[in-house]
């Protein structure tokens, strides 16, 4: 039960101190002053002049008598007067127009520079990831071309290895060649040496 009750408590807390509620509450304190404004607006502009065209009478006075009412001798009315009161329909409609086309027009204003901001964003993003990308690019063009120049490299001493290694195995051959022939010539230096002491 007390976790329960915690549990309600903490909802209603969230709920309460939710962002919309706020918002909410300075939405009904924006309006509500908005009303104030028209209806001060009303009284104090449009009534005057309808009042100058109407003999003084106020907006709210005009209305149409059904049945009028009925008064005995004394002043007491004994039947009550019947109307249809369209000039407080009227005033609340002009109210009511007042108060939609100032909240029109702060809403286009509130969406225009919502819009403006929200292309503004976007434009700075665009040009972030942009950037990012030809950031991005030029790294990969500059770690083609230092793997291209690695490669460049490697072919280049392997060349190298194998012109070495060439020469290497030329000169060895050289030199294997060079002692067959020092050979041959001892071995026929040696077989002259034999013959002459066979003569003698």
């Amino acid at each position: 039960m007390a976790k329960k009750k915690s549990t309600f408590v903490a909802d209603f807390k969230a709920f309460i101190t939710r962002g919309n509620v706020v918002d909410m509450a300075v939405g009904v304190a924006v309006a509500s002053a908005f009303t104030a404004i028209v209806t001060a607006f009303t009284k104090g502009f449009i009534a005057p002049i309808l009042a100058l065209l109407s003999n003084d009478a106020s907006l709210a006075e005009f209305k149409w008598v059904i049945r009028p009412e009925v008064t005995d001798a004394e002043g007491i009315v004994t039947t009550p007067e019947v109307a249809i009161l369209w000039g407080a329909f009227l005033q609340a409609i002009i109210d009511f127009l007042l108060i939609a086309f100032v909240m029109f027009c702060i809403l286009r204003i509130f969406m225009a520079t919502s819009n403006k901001l929200a292309d503004m964003r976007k434009e700075v993003a665009d040009k972030v990831n942009q950037k990012e990308l030809e950031e991005k690019a030029e790294a990969e063009a500059k770690a083609a071309e230092e793997a291209a120049k690695a490669e460049a490299a490697a072919a280049e001493a392997a060349a190298a290895e194998a012109a070495k290694a060439e020469v290497e195995a030329a000169e060895k051959a050289k030199q294997a060649a060079e002692d067959r022939a020092a050979l041959l010539r001892q071995t026929e230096l040696l077989e002259k040496i034999c013959a002459l002491l066979e003569k003698k």
